[in-house]
C-alpha cells in the first residue's frame, strides 16, 4: 500500500532506501534485458556498459529525494546505423540529459505555469523539491509552442492589452468547450484564412474583428457579445441623464411655496431677463462643435479629425455626435464631493444650534465620513458669514445613482429607490422615454427576441435623445451581429473570463516575461 506513492519507480528494481539529513537516496538499477536504438529503432541485448545516473525525484514526507539509477549502454546492432552505442531509457522515468524524474519535471511545470518564476521558486522551497526561477521559465520554454486543438466550430475573439494603450493581442477561444485555441500577436484574418471551418464568431462590437471575418470568413455567422451590447447602452443612458442633470434635484417645498407666490402677487408679466453675456468655454465649445461637424458632415473620421485639431478623439467623438451644442455633454462644474451626502445633517444640526465644526466633523465620521475637520469648517463659513439659517440641501441623486436606478432590474429595487426612480421619471418626460426603452431592450434580450430589433431602434430614434440616436446608428451599421447576439445562444462570456484570467498571469509575470512565454502560459494555463 505505503509503496503505491512510488508507482513510477514500478519499472525498475529498487535496492536500498536511505534517509540521512534531511535527504532520501533510493538506489535502483534496470531490470529490463533488451533496449531499442533510438536512432533506427533496433532491438538489442548487447551491453557495452553502464554507468549510474542521479535524479530529482518528488519529496517524501518532507525530505528532498533523489534516485542513484544504475543504466546500462547497449551495442546498436544495425551496422548502417550512425549510433554505434546508446543508453536505455526508463519509461514515465528518464529522459534523455534530463536530470529530473517525468513525475518531478510535470509537477514544477504545473507550478511554473501557475505562478511563474519567482513566486514558483518560492513554492518549490517550501515543498522540498528546490529550484531557480530562470529554470522554471525554462521548463515552460521547453513546452511545445501550443496544445494541440482542432479548429472550432464556435469561436470566441477579444483582444487584451501586451502594454496598454500601444501593443494589444488577440485570444481565441472555443465557445462550445472553453478550451484556449489561440493566442495572436499579429492579425486575426490570417488566422482565420489558415484554420477554415469556423461556423460562428463571437466578437464585441470592434470593427477590425468584424471586417477581419468579412474577408476571412464571409460564410461564418457573426454574433455581438449581450454584455457589451447592454454596456453601450448603460453608457449612452448616462449621457441622457448627464445632460438632463437638473432634472435629478428633487423640487422643495420652499421652492414651490416662492413659485406660488410669484404667481398670485401679481398678473403683471415678470420682466424679461437679459441674456446673459457668452463666457471663454462656452464660446470655445461652440467653436469647436462646428469645427468638428465641418469636417464631419463631410465624411472625416474622427481620429482624422482629432489629428487636424489637435484635440482628443473622445473629444471629437462627443461633438460630433451632438446635433447641437447645447446637447454636447458637460459636468458644468458640477462635482460630488465627499462631504456632499452629510450636508443635510450638517445643516440640520446648524439650524439646530450646534455651530461647533469640530463637534460636527465628529458626528458626520460616525455616519462615515473620511474627511478633516477643516473640510467641514471651510463649508460652514458662508453660513456662518451670512448669519441666517443654513439652507435646506434638496435631496440630489447623482448621474451615476440615476443611472443604475434606470438600469437596474427593477425587481431589486427596494421601495424607497422606486420612490426615487418614479419622481424622476414623473419630473422629466425625456429620462422616462429613455427608461422604456432600456426595459424594451432588456426584455429582448432576456427573451432572445432579435426579431424585435428593428422596431426597438425606430424607438430610441423617435427620443430624440443624441446618445440614443447615436447608439441606435451604430447598431444599424452592425445590424446583422447585433440582431444574432440577440436571438442566438452564444456570447463571449468565457472569452471575457479568460481575459481576466490573462491579467493575473500578466501580474505574476512582473512585466518582465516576452509574448512567447505569455503565450504559452495562457494556452497552457489549467
Amino acid at each position: 500500500m505505503l509503496w503505491s506513492a512510488f508507482s513510477h519507480l514500478d519499472s525498475v528494481i529498487v535496492e536500498g532506501v536511505v534517509i540521512a539529513e534531511g535527504l532520501m537516496t533510493i538506489t535502483a538499477r534496470s531490470g529490463t534485458r533488451q533496449a531499442l536504438c533510438p536512432g533506427c529503432g533496433s532491438l538489442s541485448d548487447r551491453i557495452h556498459g553502464g554507468y549510474q545516473r542521479r535524479l530529482a525525484d518528488m519529496a517524501v514526507a518532507g525530505r528532498r529525494t533523489v534516485v542513484d539509477l544504475l543504466v546500462r549502454r547497449f551495442l546498436c546492432p544495425a551496422a548502417v546505423c550512425v549510433r554505434k552505442t546508446f543508453v536505455e531509457q526508463i519509461a514515465g522515468l528518464t529522459e534523455r540529459y534530463a536530470r529530473r524524474t517525468r513525475p518531478l519535471r510535470g509537477n514544477l511545470e504545473t507550478i511554473a505555469l501557475a505562478l511563474s518564476g519567482r513566486a514558483g521558486a518560492r513554492l518549490t522551497e517550501s515543498l522540498s523539491i528546490p529550484i531557480g526561477a530562470n529554470t522554471l521559465i525554462r521548463l515552460v520554454r521547453k513546452l511545445s509552442e501550443q496544445p494541440v486543438c482542432p479548429t472550432p466550430r464556435v469561436l470566441g475573439v477579444d483582444d487584451f492589452a501586451l502594454k496598454r494603450g500601444h501593443v494589444y493581442a488577440t485570444i481565441l477561444i472555443d465557445v462550445e468547450t472553453g478550451r484556449r485555441v489561440d493566442v495572436l500577436p499579429g492579425t486575426f484574418a490570417a488566422w482565420l484564412r489558415e484554420h477554415p471551418g469556423v461556423e460562428i464568431v463571437c466578437r464585441d462590437r470592434a470593427s477590425a474583428y468584424a471586417e477581419a471575418v468579412r474577408t476571412a470568413a464571409p460564410d461564418a455567422v457573426q454574433v455581438a457579445d449581450r454584455f457589451h451590447l447592454w454596456k453601450n447602452l448603460c453608457e449612452a443612458v448616462e449621457k441622457c441623464v448627464a445632460a438632463h442633470r437638473a432634472c435629478l434635484t428633487e423640487p422643495t417645498e420652499d421652492l414651490a411655496l416662492g413659485t406660488l407666490a410669484v404667481d398670485t402677487e401679481t398678473d403683471a408679466p415678470p420682466e424679461p431677463i437679459p441674456p446673459a453675456t457668452e463666457g471663454t468655454r462656452a464660446a470655445q465649445r461652440r467653436e469647436r462643435h462646428t469645427a468638428v461637424h465641418a469636417l464631419f458632415d463631410k465624411g472625416v473620421g474622427i481620429y482624422a479629425i482629432a489629428k487636424a485639431l489637435g484635440l482628443d478623439p473622445k473629444t471629437v467623438g462627443k461633438y460630433a455626435h451632438a446635433a447641437t451644442v447645447e446637447d454636447v455633454p458637460t459636468s458644468d462644474g458640477h462635482r460630488d464631493t465627499p462631504i456632499h451626502p452629510y450636508l443635510a445633517h450638517l445643516h440640520r444640526r446648524w439650524n439646530e444650534g450646534c455651530t461647533d465644526a469640530a463637534r460636527l466633523c465628529a458626528e458626520i465620521r460616525e455616519l462615515g465620513f473620511r474627511g478633516s475637520a477643516r473640510t467641514v469648517r471651510r463649508h460652514l463659513q458662508p453660513v456662518r458669514a451670512t448669519g441666517k439659517p443654513a439652507p435646506k440641501v434638496p435631496e440630489a441623486l447623482t448621474v451615476r445613482q440615476a443611472t443604475r436606478l434606470i438600469t437596474r432590474r427593477p425587481t431589486s429595487l427596494d421601495e424607497d429607490e422606486k420612490v426615487k426612480l418614479n419622481g424622476l421619471l414623473t419630473r422629466c418626460p425625456e429620462l422616462d422615454a429613455v427608461a422604456e426603452c432600456v426595459r424594451t431592450f432588456a426584455e429582448m434580450m432576456n427573451d432572445k427576441r432579435g426579431a424585435e430589433l428593428n422596431d426597438w431602434l425606430a424607438r430610441a430614434e423617435a427620443t430624440q435623445m443624441p446618445s440614443l440616436r447615436s447608439l441606435a446608428r451604430g447598431l444599424r451599421q452592425d445590424f446583422a451581429a447585433v440582431k444574432a447576439g440577440l436571438t442566438l445562444e452564444w456570447s463571449s462570456g468565457k472569452v471575457e473570463g479568460n481575459v481576466n484570467r490573462i491579467k493575473m498571469i500578466k501580474r505574476t509575470g512582473y512585466g518582465r516575461a516576452e509574448f512567447d512565454l505569455l503565450r504559452r502560459r495562457i494556452l497552457y494555463a489549467d
